[in-house]
C-alpha cells in the first residue's frame, strides 16, 4: 500500500505508520476524535492501521504458546512495560498488577490513562525489542511502512 502524507498538523507530511512509531498517543486521539474523518484516504487507512496496531501478533508464536504481559506501575495506575511470557507461566504476584492478551496492543497504555506520553514512549522501547530484536533500530519511513504493509505482523 501506498500510504498518504498528512497535510495538516504536527505531523504534516508523515504517513500514519510513521506517526504509530513516533506518536501513537496522538494516533490514537487523532482517531477516537474522528480527525481522519472526510480526509479522503486517510480515513481508510487510519481504520485500517487502527485495528492493525492493536493487533500485532506476537513473534515466533504460530502456536499460541505465548502471551503478552502488560506491567502496570501502582502508584501512577499507568503503563510500566510489557513482556512476553509462556501463556502457562503463572500470572505475576507482586505489588504491580497485570493485565495478559494475546497480541501486542499499541493502544494499551492509553486505555489504562486517556493521556500517557511517556508509557507509549515506554512502549515504543518494548515493542522494539519484542518486534525487530534486540539490534538497534531506527523506524525509517521504509520500516515503518513496510511493518504495516506485511499481513503476517497481524492477528
Amino acid at each position: 500500500m501506498v500510504w498518504s502524507e498528512l497535510k495538516f498538523g504536527r505531523h504534516k507530511g508523515k504517513t500514519l505508520p510513521q506517526i504509530l512509531f513516533s506518536d501513537p498517543d496522538w494516533f490514537f486521539w487523532a482517531i477516537d476524535d474522528n480527525v481522519f474523518q472526510n480526509k479522503g484516504s486517510l480515513y481508510s487507512e487510519a481504520k485500517d492501521l487502527d485495528y492493525k496496531a492493536r493487533n500485532i501478533k506476537i513473534p515466533d508464536n504460530e502456536h499460541g504458546i505465548l502471551v503478552v504481559e502488560y506491567v502496570i506501575h501502582r502508584p501512577s495506575e499507568k503503563f510500566s512495560h510489557f513482556e512476553v511470557v509462556p501463556a502457562n507461566q503463572p500470572i505475576h504476584s507482586g505489588s504491580s498488577p497485570t493485565h495478559r492478551k494475546t497480541v501486542i496492543d499499541m493502544s494499551f497504555p492509553l486505555q489504562l490513562k486517556g493521556y500517557d506520553k511517556l508509557g507509549c514512549k515506554k512502549f515504543l522501547s518494548f515493542l522494539k525489542v519484542y518486534v525487530f530484536g534486540n539490534m538497534p533500530v531506527t523506524f525509517t519511513k521504509k520500516k515503518c511502512e513496510d511493518f504495516f504493509n506485511n499481513p503476517d505482523n497481524f492477528s
